[in-house]
Formats: C-alpha cells, sequence, structure tokens
C-alpha cells in the first residue's frame, strides 16, 4: 500500500484557531477547548482516513464528536454531514469490507433506540439501516459487504417497554437484559437473532479467517461478572459454535488467527491463572493443552494486540510507564522487536492485515496527537494532516522529562517532571504533584487530560509531578502487585518519596507543596491527607474514603477484592482489619490540610457518597473544606462547565493556600450575557 506523506492541515477542516502575536501561556478555556482527535480508522482499500474530531459547544454545554474524511493519496477532505443537534455526537465506526461505506451508531430524534446508520461515499448521507426494539451496543461486518452482525439487548415485548417507559415498571437493580448478536441482511433488509439463549454476549469480532465470528458469552450482563466469561468460535454458514475456554478470569479482545487454529487474548493472571498480574497476550492453540503466557517476565503492560498478516505473529502495543510504543512478537522464536520508541504515547492503535498498515495517534509533550500511519513501506508513522500545527506559533508548552527516584525500601520509582514555563534553574517553585487514576494506570508523556491540565499548571508558573507509584502498570507483575493484600502498602509512601526527591534536586518548595488525582487518583489524596500536613492545599476527585461501603456500592467489585485478602466484606472470614486500615475516613480526623472534594452525582463507579463522608470527616476535623456534586455527571465530567469549574476552583484554592495570592476565574464569552455569569454556570 502506497500512502501519501501530504500532511493535511485541520484548518481546512474547521475554522483555523485565531493565532496572538507571539505564543501565549494555555489557559483553562484552552484546556477545555483543545481539539482532540480519536478512533482513526483506515478504510480496507486504503484509499481513506476516518477519524473522529471533537469541538466544544458552550451554547449548549456538549463535547461534540464530528466524522472527518481524509483522501489517504490526496489528502483531501471529503465531506461528512455534521450531527443533527448540538445532543447528537458521533462515535466508533465500521468499515463495510469493499471500503465503499462505514457504519455507525446513532439515536437521532425520530430513533426510540440507538440505530445503526450506514454512510456510503456515493449517496455522502446517512441513511438508517436497523429498526431493532433495543439500543444497538456495537456491530461486525463480515467479509460480504450485503452482511453484518451486531450485538444489542435482549428485545422486551411491546406492553413491558411502553411500561416502563412511562414509569409504571422499574427495572430491577444490576441486571441488565442479556445481548443477543443478529444478523442483519443489507439487501433484503431483514434481521434475525443468530446467537442467543440463557447467557449474554459481551463482545465479538470477526476471525482472522475472515469466516466465523469469535465472541464472548457469560450467565448474566451484570457489569462485574466480566470474569464469568468465556470465549466461543461461531461458524455463521453451519450455525456450529465451539467453546475455546472455560476459566474464571476474563478474556479481553480475543482474536482469531488468520489459519483458524490459534486463539490470542488479552488476561489479568499469570501462567497458573492465578489472579491480579500484569495485562499480557495468551496464545491458545487448538487441541493443546493450557494456553501459554507471552512474555511473562517483561516489565510491559499490553493494552491491545493483533494477529500479524502471516498468522506467524503479533503486533503488540505496550505500556512501559511514561510510554507506550509498538512492538511485534515472533511466535516461533520468542523475538519481540520494538517498532516505534521515543518520548511518546502511541494511541488509538489498530492494525490492517489486508493492507499491512497501522495507523494511530503519537501523543507527546508537543501535541495530543495527530493521526498518523505506518506501512512496510514506510520507516515510522507518518502525520496524515497538521492539526496542531500552528501550536509553536499559538501556545507556550511546557518541557516534559521522565526522572526517577528510590522508595523508602529502596525501590526504583518513576515519574514525569513537568517544568514550570520559563523555568530556571536554582529557583524553586511551588509543587503540584498529580497522581493517575486506575491504579492499573500509568501518567504518561503528553498528559493532555483535561482533569489534570499539566501545561495550564506550568503556565501558572508550578511545577507539576505525575509519580508512578507501585500499584501502577508498565513495570512488571511485582510492581503492580505490591498492592495486592494492601492497598496502601507503599503507594503513599512512593508519592511523599516523589516530592522529597522534588525538592532535594532544588525544583520544588517545601513550604508550597499541592496535591491533586481523580479516581484512584482521589484515593490517594484522601490517604495523603491524613498521613501529612505537608501539603498547603489538596483535591481529591471521585476518592474513596470507606472501602466496605465502596464495594457495597460501586458497579466494579471483582478486582477489588485482591487488595484486601481475596475476599468481599459479605463473604465469610472476609478481613474487615484490611478494609477498615486501608479506608481514609477512619482517619480523617487527623486531616489540616484544606481539601476539596468532588464528585459526578451519577458515578456509579465511586459513588458521591465516599466523598461526602471523606467531606464531612475533614471538616469535623476543622481542615477548611469545600464539596462539589455536579448534578447528572458519571465517573469522569462530561459537560465542558463542569471540567472548567472544577480546574477555576483548583487553581483559585491552589493560588489562595499554598501561594497566598487570588486567581480569576477565566470564562468563555458564551459564559457571560452583559457581564453576568449566563444561566449554564447556575
Amino acid at each position: 500500500m502506497k500512502f501519501s506523506a501530504t500532511v493535511f492541515s485541520a484548518a481546512v477542516l474547521a475554522a483555523p484557531l485565531l493565532l496572538s502575536a507571539a505564543p501565549a501561556p494555555m489557559t483553562p478555556v484552552d484546556m477545555v477547548e483543545l481539539p482532540r482527535l480519536s478512533e482513526p480508522r483506515l478504510s480496507p482499500d486504503g484509499r481513506y482516513v476516518l477519524y473522529l474530531r471533537s469541538t466544544t459547544d458552550w451554547q449548549a454545554n456538549e463535547i461534540v464528536d464530528r466524522f472527518r474524511l481524509l483522501d489517504a493519496r490526496t489528502g483531501e477532505a471529503l465531506p461528512v454531514p455534521e450531527p443533527s443537534g448540538p445532543e447528537e455526537s458521533f462515535g466508533e465506526a465500521w468499515w463495510s469490507p469493499d471500503g465503499e461505506c462505514f457504519a455507525t451508531r446513532l439515536k437521532r430524534e425520530s430513533d426510540r433506540y440507538r440505530q445503526l446508520y450506514r454512510y456510503c461515499l456515493d449517496s455522502r448521507e446517512f441513511e438508517r439501516i436497523t429498526e431493532h426494539g433495543s439500543s444497538i451496543s456495537s456491530m461486525v461486518w463480515s467479509s460480504d459487504p450485503d452482511i453484518l452482525y451486531f450485538i444489542a439487548p435482549r428485545q422486551r415485548d411491546e406492553r413491558t417497554a411502553r411500561l416502563l417507559d412511562d414509569d409504571w415498571l422499574i427495572e430491577p437493580y444490576d441486571r441488565p437484559p442479556p445481548r443477543e448478536v443478529w444478523r442483519l441482511d443489507l439487501e433484503t433488509g431483514t434481521a434475525q437473532p443468530l446467537i442467543a439463549g440463557d447467557f449474554s454476549v459481551r463482545s465479538a469480532t470477526l476471525g482472522g479467517d475472515g469466516r466465523h465470528l469469535v465472541y464472548v458469552s457469560s450467565p448474566d450482563q451484570d457489569r462485574d461478572a466480566a470474569h464469568r466469561g468465556d470465549v466461543w468460535v461461531f461458524d455463521p454458514e453451519t450455525g456450529q459454535r465451539q467453546r475455546w475456554t472455560e476459566n474464571d478470569y476474563r478474556e479481553m479482545r480475543p482474536a482469531l488467527s488468520p489459519d483458524g487454529n490459534t486463539l490470542a487474548y488479552i488476561a489479568t493472571v499469570n501462567e497458573n491463572h492465578e489472579p491480579y498480574y500484569e495485562d499480557k497476550v495468551f496464545v491458545h492453540r487448538r487441541n493443546a493443552g493450557r494456553p501459554e503466557r507471552l512474555l511473562p517476565d517483561a516489565a510491559m503492560e499490553t493494552l491491545s494486540f493483533a494477529w500479524d498478516a502471516a498468522g506467524d505473529g503479533i503486533f503488540i502495543l505496550g505500556n512501559t510507564g511514561l510510554r507506550t510504543d509498538l512492538y511485534h512478537y515472533t511466535l516461533a522464536t520468542g523475538e519481540l522487536r520494538r517498532l516505534t520508541a521515543g518520548d511518546h504515547v502511541l494511541a488509538d492503535w489498530s492494525y490492517d492485515a489486508g493492507l499491512d498498515s497501522h495507523i494511530g495517534r503519537l501523543v507527546s509533550a508537543a501535541d495530543p496527537g495527530n493521526v498518523a500511519v505506518m506501512t512496510s513501506e514506510s520507516r515510522g508513522f507518518v502525520d496524515v494532516l497538521d492539526e496542531y500545527g500552528s501550536w509553536r506559533e499559538q501556545f507556550l508548552l511546557p518541557r516534559q522529562e521522565g526522572l526517577h527516584w528510590r522508595g523508602r525500601d529502596g525501590a526504583e520509582v518513576e515519574g514525569l517532571l513537568v517544568y514550570p514555563l520559563n523555568y530556571q534553574p536554582g529557583r524553586r517553585y511551588p509543587l503540584v504533584t498529580v497522581i493517575h487514576g486506575g491504579p492499573r494506570s500509568s501518567a504518561q508523556f503528553g498528559s493532555w487530560n483535561a482533569s489534570r491540565y499539566v501545561a495550564v499548571l506550568a503556565a501558572q508558573g508550578y511545577a507539576v509531578l505525575l509519580p508512578n507509584h507501585r500499584g501502577g502498570t508498565g513495570y512488571g507483575d511485582r510492581f503492580m502487585r505490591d498492592m495486592f493484600g494492601a492497598y496502601f502498602r507503599n503507594a503513599h509512601h512512593d508519592v511523599l518519596a516523589g516530592v522529597d526527591a522534588m525538592i532535594e534536586r532544588g525544583i520544588g518548595d517545601p513550604d508550597r507543596l499541592i496535591v491533586f488525582g481523580w479516581s484512584a487518583g482521589g484515593h490517594m489524596v484522601n490517604r495523603l491527607i491524613t498521613e501529612t500536613g505537608r501539603f498547603k492545599a489538596a483535591s481529591s476527585g471521585a476518592g474513596a474514603s470507606d472501602w466496605v461501603s465502596m464495594h457495597g456500592e460501586s458497579d466494579i467489585r471483582h478486582y477489588r477484592q485482591f487488595w484486601f485478602g481475596g475476599a468481599f466484606p459479605w463473604t465469610q472470614g472476609a478481613s474487615y482489619r484490611q478494609y477498615r486500615l486501608d479506608s481514609p475516613l477512619k482517619d480523617a480526623w487527623k486531616v489540616t490540610t484544606p481539601t476539596l472534594f468532588f464528585a459526578g452525582g451519577d458515578d456509579v463507579r465511586v459513588p458521591p457518597t465516599q466523598a461526602i463522608m471523606m467531606y464531612r470527616g475533614v471538616r469535623a476535623a476543622g481542615a477548611e473544606t469545600r464539596l462539589f456534586i455536579a448534578d447528572g455527571e458519571p465517573h469522569n465530567f462530561e459537560r465542558p462547565s463542569f471540567k472548567l469549574f472544577k480546574i477555576n476552583t483548583e487553581l483559585e484554592w491552589f493560588s489562595r493556600h499554598a501561594l497566598g495570592e487570588s486567581h480569576t476565574f477565566l470564562l468563555p464569552p458564551e459564559a457571560t450575557v452583559n457581564g453576568e455569569a449566563n444561566r449554564w454556570r447556575d
């Protein structure tokens, strides 16, 4: 496949960004308005690149994703209809095998449920192709462009559906309807159930042989029961299905080799199928014994993988802490070859075996990641557009550097240092420590997440430390398993050791220390403020405070039990002692640090009751504190107004308590009418 190296300017796709006379520091509004690219896909014939580009609609208070389509040879932008309204945002797309159309899921005004829509290059409009009685979850295109398969919850009868819609019935808690696979014939317009029964289908893909469907089936669709699922291979022509796995752990991204004789998947177990290990690829050969865990000793987390075109090896997307790169593993020899290298993160990666081509985004400190393609003829990824080409003229961006320090027991810990703008060696700066979520994840180069906003902090004159403490991923089994049996064994000490290292290097000011984090980062902040009074200000977002109630309320529980002896609180013989030892709430009476708390009103991952309890404990201790619960928001804030509110509120809190200064809330023009706050901020 020949791919043009022409870089196409994003300015043709959207109104160009207004450039100032000289580069300026990034503001909170800039961070929320930042256009983000995602879901890049090559058409099967290699002619087109399809991706999503987000824009911030302040008036509607929505972040809207729009499709962008490029001619891969010329870089020309092709027209794709805009969303029908600000409430409609496009999502994942699937190319037809002939490359003439792609399909996506939409729910338009006339739709009762989310349906499949097809966009064909000749018609240039979205056409609804399903009329299903429940919202479609995902789809798979067969090798025939007229046949596709989709997954959707089991349809209810019309009477039950109407009673539910009119609030005469209440759904049973934690019991979503099972999901089924349907076959849609586009030529006849008929849809029929294909895989259904006393089970639920969690995912389905087309096997590498282009014939079989590989799907994961579990007894029910309970979100926390994924470990009860197993992999099946289904032949649509004969209706025969074969079970490939039978175990008590989750198989992620199962994929069948091109010859149909080997199944590969990602799992979080070791070679003996024992739980709570670094994510690795497993290879299960037909009629063989136990599956093989690839690269068991490598300090690398497998994020994704794909069979190569010949089926002789596997491409692996590997996280090694601060970086994510692409590798190739040869099955016969065990050779691991690194295909990309640099201070970057390869995101949104996928591989097309028919084209022998890769597509993704290389995220770095310089930009959030343009869409790029790597072919067998290129020496690396080549940008196919220039979304962020004007940034050097528009923004002053901080330098980022990876660094190491020693934990209290001598273990090596890594982290990311973001220097303040106009950094001067020998001068100390207020230090903001940002804790990553997960905890099974890691802070990485770039870090463009709006909840971290490191470029804004650097513009405000802060040095920023993002530590990769133990319990995180990318550093091997032993490092990640440090939380097995005790959540707060070394992780919080690793963070404090990182702060001390920044002070010893003459970068951090010991009298102006700040800490914040979201989700698992919020858990960590809750612990740190009970551990020390060194921080002058703190902010905890979606953080756990009491692990017993957290287990009872959260939608995800299975993997957390391993932090507390491997048993749920309601299990006979459960270690209530460990649950209590690792619950920050019991030590809230010690807190002296001025602390903010944030929570989403509809968060089912870390319900807002966790923040309420911690806030009340800190308030009773006499420390200055505020709690903000964003109405209707899930685990991660979605509305741009709330994202901006969090940034502004934290900057004001940090300035007042750590710097003794004031901070002015920065708002977009849409936020004010005649100088007064607009209603979206009410």
